[in-house]
C-alpha cells in the first residue's frame, strides 16, 4: 500500500469517526458532513484517486453506523458527488469564496437528500439542523482543504 493511499485510508477512517463523535446537545444540529466533505475535496483535487466504489461503500459504511435506511448516505454521496463532478476541472481555480458557495450547494443538496429519505421513511426530521449542518460544512471547508492539502497531497521534492 502506498503512502498516498494508507493516508486516504486513514482520512476516511477520521471522517467516520467525527461523522459518529458525540457532541453537547446544542452542537447536534450543525455536524458537518465530514465524510461529503472529504470526498468533494478528494474529487476536486486528487481526482485520480477518488473513486465512486469507495465513496458508495463508505456510505454504507455510514449507514450501519448511524442506524439509517441502507443505502440512504450510499445514494447521497453518490448523487451529490455525480452533481459536483461537472464542476472538477474549473473548482481548483475559483476564488475561496466561490469554493465555500459551491460547497453550500453541495452539503445542502446533500442534506436534504437525507432529510427526504427520512420523511419518506417516517422518521422525525428538521430543517433547520440540515441548514446548520449546511453552513457549518461552508465555515469548516477552509480548515478542510488547508490540513488535506498538507497531508494528503503529494510534494515534490525541491531539485535545483
Amino acid at each position: 500500500m502506498s503512502s498516498l493511499n494508507a493516508r486516504l485510508f486513514i482520512a476516511f477512517l477520521l471522517a467516520l469517526a467525527l461523522t459518529i463523535l458525540p457532541l453537547p446537545e446544542l452542537l447536534i444540529g450543525i455536524r458537518p458532513p465530514w465524510v461529503l466533505l472529504l470526498a468533494l475535496y478528494l474529487q476536486y483535487y486528487i481526482p485520480e484517486r477518488f473513486n465512486v466504489g469507495i465513496l458508495f461503500t463508505t456510505g454504507l459504511i455510514m449507514d450501519v453506523l448511524l442506524s439509517t435506511v441502507i443505502g440512504e448516505h450510499a445514494f447521497a454521496l453518490t448523487l451529490v458527488s455525480w452533481i459536483a463532478s461537472s464542476k472538477t476541472r474549473r473548482f481548483y481555480f475559483f476564488s475561496i469564496g466561490q469554493q465555500m458557495g459551491l460547497i453550500a450547494v453541495f452539503s445542502l443538496l446533500y442534506q436534504f437528500t437525507i432529510v427526504t429519505i427520512d420523511a419518506f421513511s417516517g422518521f422525525n426530521i428538521s430543517f433547520i439542523s440540515a441548514i446548520g449542518s449546511s453552513i457549518a460544512s461552508v465555515v469548516l471547508w477552509p480548515w478542510v482543504r488547508l490540513i488535506a492539502e498538507d497531508t494528503l497531497l503529494v510534494k515534490l521534492p525541491f531539485r535545483r
